[in-house]
């Protein structure tokens, strides 16, 4: 089974919640403590994802009384591969693909290496194609042919997001 980890899904939250904010006010920036409280994540656990974050250059850290956290681009151009290599490192299904941080002690005698390659970058082209915009806004992934009608807002009525156990 291919599973991302909690707190790639987390940091998917985080990212929402600030796309979110942004689209409402795009000067927002909001701290660790309300993305917390938001979330209902702890703050140590919302501090380490967004520290992972804007080291991905994802989003950006701004100090001071109105500072906090904003996202650096567009939610748009921001892929789920991207989101999911800041917090979880290269895309890689197994250890004889390139992008593999470990290496197969059966590389040199495997013939399946080559084909695993090309599973690898099917799933990561996948995943890149994918934009943080499509997870807010999942109707603009399956839109259907001629349908110009505006999508519906996912996040309505409501200014908190929790999240549940997965």
């Amino acid at each position: 089974m291919i599973k991302l980890n909690r707190m790639t899904d987390y940091a998917a939250i985080l990212l929402s919640l600030l796309a979110y904010e942004q689209k409402h006010d795009k000067d927002i920036c909001l701290s660790a403590s309300d993305i917390s409280g938001r979330t209902g994540l702890s703050q140590p656990t919302v501090a380490k994802i967004l520290k992972m974050l804007a080291a991905a250059g994802l989003v950006s850290a701004t100090r001071g009384k109105a500072g906090g956290y904003a996202l650096m681009r567009d939610p748009s151009s921001i892929s789920v591969a991207e989101i999911i290599e800041a917090l979880e490192g290269p895309i890689a299904l197994t250890a004889c693909v390139e992008t593999s941080v470990d290496s197969c002690s059966a590389r040199y005698s495997c013939f399946l290496g080559g084909n695993w390659e090309r599973v690898n970058i099917a799933i990561a082209d996948a995943l890149g194609s994918v934009t943080l915009q499509d997870l807010v806004n999942p109707e603009s992934l399956f839109a259907r042919e001629g349908d110009h009608s505006s999508s519906a807002e996912v996040f309505t009525g409501s200014d908190s997001f929790h999240v549940g156990n997965s």
